[in-house]
């Protein structure tokens, strides 16, 4: 054994138990907030004290997403998951949607004819509402719309976005940080033993519906001599798919971004001169301790993002939620390579004990398998362990090493899921609602600088989509339709008048195809302002008017999840396509939901998914 392996060794059992630094280390950085902190804090408990209950807005979460269902069954007519790929069952025919949206009682054989049940309305049923309310969860604002749009494959932001937002610059890192945390959180709630129960609760008995339904039809197939089909196996197939794009989407984003923060840290770190200072400096320090927030941010991303199917319908592994720990899970390493394990205490366990080790391993032994590019002379592990840059680097590859480990290679991800959706649902010819009709709802400038405003707002919102790729059909179907609201005998900033015009324009022959139909745009005073005069730290906004709020109708339930909600929200123009279009489209988020996102802004703008919190 050389005098690196003795050393590593030595390192080995010197830190078995960590050092002595390590616990304030892990307080400093939980202090600083800008790393995951495991969920819990968003999900209303019910000994929730009253300041606890007032500080947050609660909402209350369909763990399974209530639009899984309609993108379930669009799936099985058009072949293709919700991850692109060909379904490995033919597409479903339109009769046997048809019979999914109707009583068994008015086409079902015997003995199924007696039940009038409507299978598409028990499966929504079972996603949550009064008649099964039993797996139902009270969760943060902040929480839910993170998790409603990564469950659609919507990232937080956009490039555009993220530099808008200057998330690059370093005096923004926490800034930054948040969207990383926003991601790992929603998938520690998941996790979580008694929400990853209810989800596959709710996944079970939707499977039982359709097994149910499937026995029917096939009942009925037999007596008219067709073929039988498979309904259950097609809900096994999409989850799995859709769960496994969530997942791997998300993780993408996480390691992405992590690395995006960190080279320019790295970089900085490595200029440095070195001093004979064993203390670091304050320029050091800050670094280190952002190096060492992202290295927890890959570690957490690593180890949580995951939607583990153990115990589900079609799967053969049983649930591992109690599943006892392994022989070595006393051990302070593990020294041979990890797998996945559907029990997420375990995984976590495997993922940082590896990670320890390996850290360790790399540091000493890393010049000997050509891992790093240093002259001849003393160990590895003096010499990088005296440099912080090295240090770190060292600690990147490790995190590499045990990132493979545990998930394999990443799957390539060819487009976003919302764009695939968007493009498949243009190609079947179907009306693909996409584009807005806009008024101008004010005249207090000239007709010279309405058209200023106009030229700018179109080219505002034209600069959307730089990082996604099959957008081409797309962009041609993002148009404006403008409509002079005074014209139609609306006064200006006359909302309802409009809302109500609307309802009508919509119905008739000369309402423009490919927009639309449910949500309108205006442009009052303070609109066209924010584009003729812009203001620091606030983009050109539009605002966006839900076409079928009725003022008069008073929902105290919902509105509890909305407060404040008038049937409008300004939208950032460069917010308007690739994210509340994309959310809309997917069926995720309308403006109600959006609302709440904007609400804390001075005038009601919506930034984006964390705005406010």
């Amino acid at each position: 054994m050389n005098m690196a392996n003795l050393l590593l060794n030595l390192d080995l059992l010197l830190s078995q138990n960590g050092t002595s630094e390590s616990s304030q280390l892990n307080n400093n950085r939980i202090t600083r907030g800008n790393t995951p902190s495991g969920a819990l804090e968003h999900i209303l408990q019910p000994d929730a004290t009253p300041s606890q209950i007032e500080a947050k807005l609660w909402i209350v979460d369909r763990i399974l997403e209530p639009q899984t269902i309609p993108h379930f069954i669009e799936a099985t007519m058009f072949g293709v998951l919700s991850d692109g790929s060909p379904s490995s069952f033919p597409p479903l025919s339109e009769e046997v949607v048809m019979l999914m949206q109707q009583p068994l009682a008015s086409w079902a054989p015997p003995p199924f004819d007696v039940s009038h049940e409507i299978p598409v309305q028990q499966m929504m049923v079972r996603i949550g509402s009064h008649e099964d309310s039993t797996r139902l969860v009270p969760i943060s604002k902040e929480l839910h719309s993170m998790k409603s749009r990564l469950w659609e494959g919507i990232m937080p932001l956009s490039e555009r976005r993220w530099e808008e937002l200057k998330l690059d610059s370093p005096e923004n890192f926490h800034a930054a940080c948040q969207y990383i945390c926003a991601i790992t959180n929603t998938f520690h709630y998941l996790n979580l033993a008694p929400i990853k129960g209810a989800l596959r609760e709710t996944y079970s008995l939707i499977w039982a519906h359709l097994k149910d339904f499937e026995d029917a039809v096939n009942a009925k197939n037999r007596l008219e001599n067709k073929p039988e089909v498979q309904i259950a196996a097609r809900w096994h197939e999409y989850i799995k798919a859709h769960f496994n794009l969530v997942a791997s989407r998300s993780h993408r984003w996480v390691v992405n971004t992590i690395d995006r923060l960190r080279v320019p840290i790295l970089q900085e770190l490595s200029g440095i001169p070195a001093t004979a200072e064993i203390t670091p400096t304050p320029e050091e320090w800050t670094l280190t301790n952002k190096l060492h927030d992202l290295l927890e941010n890959g570690a957490q991303a690593d180890s949580a993002i995951f939607l583990p199917m153990d115990g589900y319908e079609g799967e053969d592994l049983a649930a591992q939620d109690d599943a006892p720990p392994r022989p070595d899970a006393s051990e302070p390493y593990r020294r041979e390579p990890i797998s996945f394990s559907a029990n997420a205490d375990a995984r976590k366990a495997d993922y940082y004990l590896r990670l320890k080790y390996l850290s360790r391993t790399e540091a000493w032994l890393g010049q000997e398998r050509g891992g790093m590019d240093m002259p001849a002379g003393l160990p590895t592990g003096f010499e990088v362990l005296s440099d912080y840059a090295k240090t770190a680097q060292c600690q990147v590859t490790a995190q590499e090493k045990v990132r493979l480990e545990l998930r394999g290679e990443p799957a390539p991800i060819e487009q976003e899921q919302w764009v695939m959706k968007a493009n498949q649902f243009i190609g079947s010819g179907n009306n693909f609602e996409w584009g807005f009709v806009a008024y101008r709802l004010s005249h207090d400038h000239t007709d010279e600088q309405w058209e200023a405003f106009k030229a700018k707002f179109e080219a505002d919102i034209a600069n959307w989509g730089r990082e996604l790729s099959n957008v081409d059909t797309i962009r041609e179907r993002s148009k404006i339709y403008w409509r002079d609201a005074r014209d139609l005998g609306i006064a200006d900033g006359d909302i309802d008048t409009l809302r109500t015009h609307f309802q009508s324009f919509r119905d008739l022959e000369e309402f423009p195809s490919g927009v639309h139909s449910d949500i309108l745009l205006a442009a009052d005073k303070g609109v066209i302002d924010s584009y003729l005069h812009p203001v620091p730290q606030q983009g050109g906004f539009v605002i966006a008017i839900d076409a079928d709020h009725d003022p008069n109708e008073v929902d105290t339930e919902r509105m509890d999840e909305s407060p404040g909600y008038k049937g409008l929200v300004r939208v950032l123009g460069s917010l308007l396509w690739d994210d509340v279009g994309a959310l809309v489209f997917m069926q995720t988020q309308g403006l109600f939901e959006l609302w709440p996102l904007a609400m804390h802004h001075p005038q009601g703008v919506y930034e984006g998914p964390l705005g406010g919190f």
